[in-house]
This record gives structure tokens, C-alpha cells and sequence, in this order.
């Protein structure tokens, strides 16, 4: 666990939404959770406060190998990506104000947002498998408005949580369950 955090904290370059995507591709490779537990340790993980990529890390580390698999997680992922930050702060001081830095600045801001955008619809495509695709569509237009017009993060995973818990039936009803199976036995006339 150690080498393959090792490996996303040195290579998952752009925050948060390239860590999640290497978090997800190891954690789907290696076998240590499908889809939906991932999810789930997402999901969570944005409710915790404090960093949540960390707060992931923690998660999947636990889930993979307990305690241990925790500070394997941490150690991997924060050591080669605290020295590559350090020594590209460095460099960014001292190429900062050339001018034929603009253009390669701008085309790593513009990667950024591309790394941001496939991870939100990765994630989406997660959320609605398995799930009735109205009633999802629904919620997520939902929060997504109120996220528009709540200014505040914070008040907006406030309120889906409240609606969560006063309507807990209607997150219930997301999940399809498939039909009953038959015990074999023939219904009587």
C-alpha cells in the first residue's frame, strides 16, 4: 500500500480531482473496493472536515489494511508529493516572470480544469450506475441549483445533509433492487 500511495502522491499532479482519479484506478486495479465502496469512501470523505483528500486516504487505507494501511497511505502519498511541491515552488519563483513562461503557465491551468472536469464526470457515471436514473438526475440537478445559489460550500453540504435526514425514503428509493426470486415453487390457482 505504501509503494502504490507512493507512486499517486508523485505522480497525481493537479489536487484533488487527479488524486481521486489515481486513488480510484489503484483501489479498482489492486481489488481492494469496487466502484460503489469508493464512492462511498468519496462521499465521505467530502463530509469530514479538513482536507478530504487526506481524510480519503485515511479511509482507504483503513479499509485496506486497518491502522497501518492508514499511515502507509499518508506516508505514500504526502512524502514524494511534499518534495515535488517544494522544489516546484522553487522553480515557479524563479520562472515566474519570464515571458516565455505565460503560455506553458496557462496550458497547466488549462489541464487543471480538464483533470477537474473528468473526475466530476467519472463520478457522476458512479453515481448513477445501479441507481433509478430519474429520481438521481433529479437530486443532483437539485443540489447542483442550490450549490448555485447558496454562495457558501458549506451551507450547501448543510442543507443536502438535513434534507438527507429528513428524507431518508427518498435516498432509500435511488438503489434498484433487483425483482425477488422465485423459491421454485408454483402459485396456487
Amino acid at each position: 500500500m505504501l509503494v502504490v500511495f507512493a507512486k499517486i502522491g508523485s505522480t497525481a499532479f493537479g489536487g484533488g480531482s487527479a488524486t481521486i482519479a489515481a486513488m480510484r484506478q489503484a483501489c479498482i486495479r489492486h481489488g481492494w473496493m469496487n466502484e460503489q465502496q469508493f464512492l462511498d469512501i468519496v462521499v465521505l470523505s467530502r463530509l469530514t472536515p479538513g482536507i478530504s483528500i487526506l481524510a480519503q486516504t485515511l479511509l482507504v487505507g483503513r479499509a485496506v489494511a486497518g491502522v497501518p494501511g492508514m499511515f502507509a497511505g499518508l506516508a505514500g502519498l504526502l512524502t514524494p508529493a511534499l518534495a515535488i511541491t517544494l522544489a516546484l515552488s522553487k522553480l515557479y519563483q524563479l520562472i515566474n516572470g519570464l515571458p516565455s513562461t505565460i503560455t506553458p503557465l496557462h496550458a497547466i491551468v488549462a489541464a487543471s480544469a480538464g483533470f477537474a472536469i473528468a473526475m466530476t464526470l467519472q463520478l457522476l457515471r458512479d453515481s448513477f450506475a445501479g441507481r433509478r436514473v430519474v429520481l438521481t438526475t433529479v437530486i443532483v440537478m437539485a443540489y447542483t441549483g442550490l450549490a448555485f445559489l447558496v454562495a457558501n460550500p458549506l451551507m450547501v453540504m448543510g442543507i443536502a445533509i438535513v434534507l438527507a435526514l429528513l428524507l431518508p425514503g427518498l435516498f432509500n428509493k435511488l438503489e434498484k433492487h433487483p425483482p425477488e426470486e422465485s423459491s421454485g415453487e408454483r402459485p396456487e390457482p
